[in-house]
């Protein structure tokens, strides 16, 4: 859980201006959006982690005009093991999982690029089932708190009118290798004068081949390149 959380937030302070800024050397093309280069010249650089990648990529923008603090929460189920780290499993011989939940707090700015933020969350030893705002996933949770200064966290806006999405309702919601976008939004009419939105970009669709890196294939490389905590 711990580590996971830490490099979550190490990827949404140092890869995600790789991803989303098209690279700073690249002058002229720092001019245009990013999904615009990938439509109209093929692909500069993946905006997703795309087909067969360990992880599921969620992106917060914000369009406030203001801070705003994305509360990013992600449910999936991990195996239970005994006090010497073995599997438990049941009469039938099935392993014993429950349901975990992490959360991650993602800060934007006013002005871009910081105002947009993204974290990776590995799937590939255990799927994750539902990705959604709010530390509960729950329509009553405040899911982006919006204006803080200062150590005050704003107002918060509420999770109501996104919900979830969850493998477990339609297994096509989403997929390892997709990117999850997160926008909120000025609108009048509602409380606190900000909506939220959501929407999904299916790693399987975006171009293949690219002129610029591919920085979702240096971090998975990266990854796989340390030794892990536990062993």
């Amino acid at each position: 859980m711990g580590r996971q959380i830490v490099l979550a937030a190490v990827v949404a302070g140092a890869l995600m201006p790789m991803v989303l800024g098209v690279g700073c050397g690249n002058s002229s093309a720092s001019l245009f959006n990013p999904a615009f280069i990938n439509t109209v010249s093929g692909g500069a650089f993946p905006l997703t982690p795309g087909p067969g990648a360990d992880f599921v990529m969620v992106r917060c923008v914000n369009e406030t005009g203001q801070n705003a603090e994305f509360i990013v929460t992600i449910e999936r189920n991990v195996v239970e093991r005994d006090e010497d780290g073995d599997i438990l499993t049941d009469d039938a011989g099935i392993a014993v999982t429950r349901p975990q939940r992490e959360t991650v707090r993602l800060n934007t700015q006013i002005v871009a690029p910081a105002n947009e933020a993204g974290v990776l969350f590995p799937c590939s030893e255990s799927a994750i089932n539902v990705v959604g705002l709010g530390k509960n996933l729950l329509p009553s949770d405040a899911a982006v708190f919006v204006g803080g200064t200062g150590g005050t966290p704003g107002f918060g806006v509420s999770a109501a009118t996104v919900n979830p999405l969850s493998r477990l309702e339609d297994p096509s919601n989403f997929v390892c290798g997709d990117t999850v976008i997160f926008r909120a939004f000025r609108s009048q009419g509602v409380a606190g004068g900000v909506k939220l939105q959501s929407y999904l970009l299916p790693g399987a669709e975006q171009p293949t081949g690219f002129s610029g890196p591919s920085t979702f294939v240096s971090y998975q490389n990266f990854l796989e390149s340390q030794i892990r905590e536990d062993e």
